[in-house]
């Protein structure tokens, strides 16, 4: 699937009423080997920073994602550190903050330009499309 695909599938779940986590999740169900209905029941307690502001959907949904897309990191803390560490890296380039609540307050976003054409001018769509983004670019989807 191209990142365009992915990007595409991650908004129309999110359009469909599924919080940020499940539109990753589902997004990306393939790569984790679950079932769309699996990714959704597994996300639904994730989204707004696992309903407490904390850490985005669009966080932490990533993690799970690369655990299943580099079996590396099961193996090795230090590995499984590096690779969330990257992702959180990009993603804070983009966005500054980590956590639900604050991304939510934040007026400065600087999602690309396809998430702004995708997102249509939904806060969470922008960083759900910027997340599907990097995780493709991660896992060496063009």
């Amino acid at each position: 699937m191209t990142t365009r695909e992915r990007c595409e599938s991650a908004i129309g779940y999110r359009k469909n009423g599924a919080n940020c986590a499940q539109s990753l999740l589902a997004a990306f169900a393939d790569v984790m080997g679950i079932t769309e209905a699996q990714a959704m029941a597994m996300g639904a307690g994730l989204g707004g920073g696992v309903r407490s502001g904390n850490i985005c959907g669009a966080v932490n949904a990533p993690v799970m994602i690369l655990g299943c897309a580099c079996p590396e990191m099961a193996g090795s803390k230090a590995k499984a550190a590096e690779i969330t560490k990257e992702f959180q890296r990009r993603f804070t380039e983009r966005f500054r903050h980590l956590n639900c609540r604050e991304l939510l307050a934040e007026k400065e976003l600087q999602p690309t330009d396809t998430a702004l054409e995708l997102a249509a001018g939904d806060h969470c769509g922008l960083l759900i499309v910027s997340a599907a983004e990097i995780l493709c670019g991660m896992i060496g989807e063009k």
